[in-house]
């Protein structure tokens, strides 16, 4: 026997646009849509569904708990809905959708240019925004479905994400030039460890890293100043306020203009390993499996020309494991 829905997609997106909106005088502008016929649309779908979705005061209206169920509900219907559409749409060999990728700040720099410049070029229908944060937030934006995909840092092996291994890149410690250290070839990283640093905060992946090598060599960093900002990290450095160790890929166009320099770190040598994350509950759409291609394309390239120091991690039939649809194993929470 067919479904028989109660409600209709109209009154969802009015119900979603009222909800974010605040109020209906509000939405109402929005949609184009008299303000009575809006309330009358929400007050037909709390009678067919048996409850009260927003509760209104003085201000606006705020959402229910059954109210906050139906918005999540939606939110996630309405992204299904405009994935179908734009894959149904790729088999005629339009890729089209709005796709968000999420950077780490340190990558952002080098690597979304070339991501866009390519992606844009090849693939002009779909609307890409890219945002930048720190791993962790990164991998929570992705699991909320905020965020399509992203590139961070590989550890944490949330079990919720899918990890598909990109690039293990090499760290360099980051100097102004005409310091004692510029013209060495290489640094051991006791050497780094008695150098005055600038890091991240706490928190930070890289700040994590370097806290425990110190601590394995019964060290402790020394701090010249904190910063989170990356580019501030950088130009203080240039500045000659201090020293940083980064990925040689952060640094490549500075490097180039010759207002900083960038030096391996060995014995041992320091490494990080970065992957694409994609939500395991949530297949990735065709134009997100054409953005991952894409992005392991400009790995591939940067390597080549010695933008990006480090070894790439996939291998040809990579993007089948993304495409695979993911579902949690007997044994996961």
């Amino acid at each position: 026997m067919p479904f028989q829905p109660k409600i209709d997609l109209r009154q969802l997106n009015s119900f979603v646009t009222i909800a974010d909106m605040g109020s209906f005088s509000r939405a109402s502008e929005k949609l184009f849509v008299a303000q009575p016929a809006l309330s009358r649309q929400i007050r037909l779908m709390e009678e067919a569904l048996n409850v009260e979705v927003f509760v209104r005061h003085g201000r606006g209206v705020v959402l229910t708990a059954a109210g906050e169920l139906l918005y999540e509900k939606a939110q996630t219907m309405f992204q299904d809905l405009e994935r179908t559409q734009a894959d149904v749409s790729a088999i005629a060999g339009e890729v089209t959708g709005q796709l968000t990728l999420g950077m780490l700040p340190t990558a952002a720099h080098t690597f979304s240019g070339g991501i866009i410049e390519e992606f844009r070029r090849r693939y002009p229908q779909v609307t890409l925004a890219i945002k930048s944060a720190m791993s962790g937030t990164l991998q929570q934006m992705v699991s909320q479905h905020r965020v399509d995909l992203a590139i961070t840092y590989n550890h944490g092996k949330l079990k919720h994400l899918h990890y598909t291994p990109l690039i293990e890149e090499r760290f360099y410690l980051v100097s102004p030039p005409g310091t004692e250290v510029a013209g060495r070839s290489e640094l051991t990283l006791d050497e780094v460890l008695e150098l005055p640093l600038v890091m991240p905060e706490e928190k930070h992946g890289l700040r994590e890293l370097m806290e425990k090598e110190a601590i394995k060599r019964h060290k402790k960093l020394e701090l010249a100043l904190e910063v989170n900002a990356w580019p501030l990290m950088t130009d203080l450095v240039r500045r000659g306020l201090g020293y940083t160790i980064l990925s040689f890929a952060s640094v490549h166009e500075l490097v180039q203009r010759q207002e900083v320099v960038a030096i391996p770190i060995h014995s041992p040598e320091i490494n990080r390993s970065l992957a694409i994350v994609t939500p395991k509950d949530l297949p990735p759409s065709i134009a997100a499996i054409k953005l991952a291609e894409t992005i392991m394309n400009q790995v591939t390239l940067q390597v080549d020309d010695g933008i990006w120091k480090g070894r790439p991690l996939f291998r040809n039939n990579a993007l089948d494991n993304l495409t695979a649809a993911s579902t949690p194993s007997q044994d996961e929470d």
